[in-house]
């Protein structure tokens, strides 16, 4: 019997490919959603054009660290107010060989000080502190989808990327949650 590894890494939303779209109230959370079942495999994750893309993967010979890893991608453009590979993530991997756990969550750079976010013995106003590139820590989530793709995939690395390239040159619609974002963050984004 062929064994398709379950991967999950850090996708830990409610949408399936197979439902439909969901009225957004703006702001994340749970969501009551059907249940969805499948013969084969199932891609969830966080935008429905993650686990299109994932899925499309999957469909065309890909394992499911294939899936993952593209989904992630797409999550990257489409989400980047809370997906990125300037962050990290977790996998668990059950294949022939057993169950494997990653943990490539971000960690603090060797020069983070625990005064860091104080000035004159005061915490730093939440921008100057969060959104800003004090906040960032070290990404651990291109190392694991390099450990998953060395480990379980079929195909090639560069194809991985191409639904993500794809999107972000043809455009996608934008959620209403990105675009509050941004609007948000404008002055820092000019």
């Amino acid at each position: 019997m062929l064994l398709i590894p379950l991967l999950t890494a850090f996708l830990s939303a409610v949408p399936v490919l197979a439902q439909t779209k969901a009225e957004s109230t703006g702001a994340p959370g749970f969501a009551a959603k059907p249940l969805v079942t499948a013969q084969e495999h199932m891609i969830v994750a966080a935008h429905p054009l993650a686990a299109q893309a994932g899925d499309r993967i999957m469909a065309g010979g890909g394992s499911a660290a294939d899936a993952v890893i593209t989904a992630l991608l797409v999550l990257n453009v489409v989400e980047p107010q809370s997906s990125g590979i300037g962050g990290g993530g977790f996998a668990l991997v059950h294949g022939p060989d057993g169950l494997a756990t990653w943990d490539a969550r971000e960690t603090a750079p060797a020069g983070a000080t625990p005064d860091l976010f104080m000035e004159n013995g005061e915490p730093l106003p939440f921008r100057s502190a969060v959104a800003s590139g004090l906040s960032i820590g070290v990404p651990g989530l291109v190392r694991l989808m390099e450990a998953l793709h060395a480990r379980h995939s079929k195909l090639p690395w560069a194809n991985l990327f191409q639904p993500a390239i794809l999107l972000a040159r043809n455009g996608f619609e934008v959620s209403p949650r990105l675009a509050k974002m941004l609007a948000r963050y404008a002055d820092l984004l000019t």
